[in-house]
């Protein structure tokens, strides 16, 4: 049995609160999900999750907690993120969702997010990265990306911004082109100049992006999320269908900067 990437816990003394630390994504968010309607199901109508401990959210995890506001919502309560952190006050505000929640920021982050030092050499870098197309396996696809991506001078959000992106092109390469999950999903990672190129390639037919339906962040619905969040937080994307399978191409450039700004991360939520 294959270990999930998430802990949840009642908080001591405190019914009203869950903590979570890990990942919320593909293959943990159904962990999450039962944690959250078991507490409903004891009668609570209220629910303060404990977001300092998470790594990483993904759309699939901002489902689970859009399901969560229904089922308070449908008591008379509500829910309240308490101290979330950078990336997921980045994935509130780019779906629009952050009103539905309560938020309890604390104060609790570091205002600083400055880019790394650039790299010496500017020329053609290349990796690639492959995994058998398991749920448990789209972590550590994340995290070689961003290890490729950490060698560049991108600041802290950008590289976030990057990892949701990589995280919604590789669930989305085991949901629709991986059916056995035996096949293997392919990363590669190139930086030329200061292009910045991911491409995730899976042997599915693969589908019409244009089709599918505009995100709102007017209601709580969740479908069409993942292609929404690539959009928004890369530079570009570009998909490509061959008879050998399907491929996504996202693209982050590398901005020219003269001087490092601070952001305030609470403006995430703004």
């Amino acid at each position: 049995m294959v270990q999930s990437a998430v802990d949840i816990w009642t908080v001591a003394d405190a019914k009203d609160e869950l903590a979570i630390r890990g990942e919320i994504d593909f293959h943990s968010s159904e962990d999450l999900r039962k944690a959250i309607w078991r507490h409903f199901e004891a009668g609570r109508k209220n629910l303060r999750l404990m977001l300092e401990g998470v790594d990483f959210i993904d759309s699939t995890g901002l489902s689970v907690l859009l399901d969560a506001v229904k089922m308070a919502r449908a008591r008379g309560g509500g829910i309240t993120l308490v101290r979330p952190t950078r990336q997921l006050l980045r994935v509130l505000s780019v779906s629009g969702f952050a009103p539905f929640f309560g938020l309890d920021l604390h104060d609790g982050h570091s205002r600083e997010d400055q880019a790394q030092e650039p790299a010496e050499d500017e020329g053609l870098q290349t990796e690639t990265f492959e995994a058998e197309a398991r749920p448990e396996n789209i972590g550590n696809l994340r995290q070689c990306v961003i290890g490729f991506a950490k060698k560049l001078p991108f600041t802290k959000q950008e590289l976030d911004d990057i990892k949701l992106a990589v995280g919604e092109a590789t669930t989305n390469a085991l949901r629709y082109g991986c059916p056995t999950g035996r096949e293997i999903v392919r990363i590669t990672c190139t930086r030329k100049g200061r292009r910045f190129s991911v491409q995730v390639s899976d042997p599915g037919p693969g589908f019409d992006p244009d089709k599918v339906p505009p995100v709102t962040g007017d209601e709580l619905t969740e479908g069409g999320r993942g292609i929404y969040f690539m959009r928004c937080l890369m530079d570009e994307v570009n998909f490509t269908f061959t008879g050998g399978g399907t491929t996504v191409e996202l693209v982050k450039c590398i901005p020219e900067r003269t001087a490092e700004t601070p952001h305030d991360l609470a403006a995430a939520t703004n």
